[in-house]
């Protein structure tokens, strides 16, 4: 028997893979740090685009930059063993602009609901299905409220009714609410302003994060809100001690 599809699926994404990873020199050297390995032949890139198609997202928007053709050289396996469309945005100016830039050239022409991953954070499935489940309107951030947090995080603070105030790495740990994970649901009917918000801020400032576009664009008509992943298994992966712990995580679903 066929299962019926989710009156919610959501069916593409946009997945940021452009970076260097200079903290991780010199292994992205000739490699973008999505295309590390985990163990077993198995990328960081793998592990992204797997809990992407374990939750129903069949197309997917590749931003790539450093190291480029490596990934366009592996598109094909990514294809097969995932079961997805595979379409590579590259962005030439990775090097002097930041993932603000990204993001609007990975989300430019895009219709439909559809998820934001970065390509150096590693979640389960079920993060992503919960994702998929939250809100549907405007813009949905997987936050983790549990961890305890320093200043590397990407912080954020929201108001009583849930909707984020706050979302920088410069917040005062203290009186955060939690850190932005690094996987997003946006609406339909949000792209447009979101696309603007975004090409603000990397116009204003090349060397902005897109967590800055939301910041702006939480700030205007749309509700930006937070559903919890604290207590599912995640994490991003800058340095090589990041890497080696993701090697050593259980992951499930």
């Amino acid at each position: 028997m066929t299962e019926e599809p989710r009156i919610d699926a959501i069916s593409q994404a946009v997945v940021l893979c452009a970076g260097q990873g200079r903290r991780l020199f010199p292994l992205t050297r000739d490699l973008p740090k999505t295309l590390l390995d985990l163990g077993g032949g198995r990328t960081v890139l793998d592990h992204v685009l797997g809990s992407l198609a374990e939750s129903g997202v069949t197309r997917v928007r590749l931003v790539v930059g450093h190291a480029s053709d490596e990934v366009g050289r592996r598109r094909n396996d990514f294809e097969s063993s995932y079961g997805l469309e595979i379409e590579l945005i590259d962005n030439p100016d990775h090097a002097v602009l930041n993932n603000a830039y990204s993001l609007w050239l990975g989300l430019r022409e895009i219709s439909g609901d559809c998820l934001i991953a970065n390509g150096d954070t590693l979640v389960t499935g079920a993060a992503v299905r919960r994702l998929i489940d939250g809100p549907t309107a405007g813009l949905a951030l997987a936050i983790d409220s549990k961890k305890t947090l320093a200043d590397e995080e990407m912080k954020v603070t929201f108001d009583s009714s849930g909707r984020l105030t706050e979302i920088s790495k410069g917040l005062d740990p203290e009186r955060a609410d939690g850190e932005y994970v690094g996987i997003a649901r946006l609406a339909h009917g949000a792209i447009d302003a979101f696309v603007e918000s975004l090409e603000q801020a990397w116009r204003r400032d090349g060397s902005l994060y897109y967590e800055d576009g939301i910041g702006d664009f939480a700030r205007g008509e749309y509700r930006v809100s937070g559903v919890e992943v604290g207590d599912l298994p995640w994490i991003e992966i800058d340095t090589p001690e990041d890497l080696e712990r993701a090697k050593m995580m259980k992951w499930h679903s």
